[in-house]
């Protein structure tokens, strides 16, 4: 069993394994804080230098990929909630 919590408002998660518990929790943060986390991933010091998803160069403050489209607010959600799971 894996727990973890929003790192937002530190609401508690549970599932059977890590990946499930930060699915959840990036499902939950997207939903509920979508605007802070955005704000979150907007600052110089959060950007991507690589996409997660395609491995592309970003190295600008986006909220998307420029070369897959992939959902970088999503993307630094999942980044940061991993850190919040054990």
């Amino acid at each position: 069993m894996a727990e973890g919590i929003c790192y937002v408002c530190t609401q508690a998660f549970t599932a059977k394994d890590k990946d499930t518990v930060v699915d959840k929790i990036v499902e939950h943060i997207m939903a509920e804080h979508h605007g802070h986390v955005w704000r979150d991933t907007l600052e110089p010091k959060n950007k991507f230098d690589k996409c997660p998803v395609c491995g592309g160069t970003v190295g600008k403050l986006l909220d998307n990929c420029p070369n897959c489209g992939a959902d970088l607010v999503e993307q630094f959600a999942r980044r940061v909630t991993s850190g919040y799971v054990h």
